[in-house]
């Protein structure tokens, strides 16, 4: 019942507010959930940039800590399909006191919120690791706030 009405909430925000987003310069800080089949549910920040490339496509440095992952630091790339809409894939690595490594990330992600200089980006990505010789796929989102450093159309 609360995931329906957090989406419905996402959905009806997301269909009445104009947006401006597309592949941006930008800094954002964000929250994330997640969850995995040995951590079950877990939460972290992270500090995220964006920077341009073409109208369409952007590369997405992150570094921030999550249970799952530890300390975590990654590089991925977006694909914008409309102003609102972009996919993305990428890789990561992760330091925790017990394991380290190297993993693959891809997800989407929705624009819920935008104004000139300002988004509120909401994606949803799946992850894969190794924790040792453990595979480990980890499924979550994050909710980003982002700074534009150039106007959003």
């Amino acid at each position: 019942m609360r995931t329906t009405f957090i989406l419905l909430f996402v959905l009806l925000i997301g269909g009445t507010m104009k947006t401006y987003a597309q592949a941006k310069n930008a800094i954002g800080l964000g929250l994330s959930l997640n969850t995995s089949r040995e951590n079950s549910n877990g939460f972290g920040a992270l500090l995220q940039g964006e920077v341009k490339i073409a109208k369409a496509v952007s590369i997405t440095p992150y570094l921030g800590g999550e249970v799952a992952y530890g300390v975590l630091a990654g590089l991925s790339g977006r694909y914008y399909f409309s102003k609102e809409i972009y996919t993305l894939a990428g890789a990561f690595g992760h330091l925790d006191p017990d394991y380290s490594g190297f993993g693959a990330t891809a997800g989407i992600g929705f624009i819920i919120l935008s104004a000139r200089h300002q988004t509120l980006d909401l994606n949803f990505h799946g992850d894969y690791m190794k924790r040792g010789s453990q595979p480990t796929p980890v499924a979550g989102l994050r909710l980003i706030y982002s700074f534009s450093f150039t106007k959003l159309e």
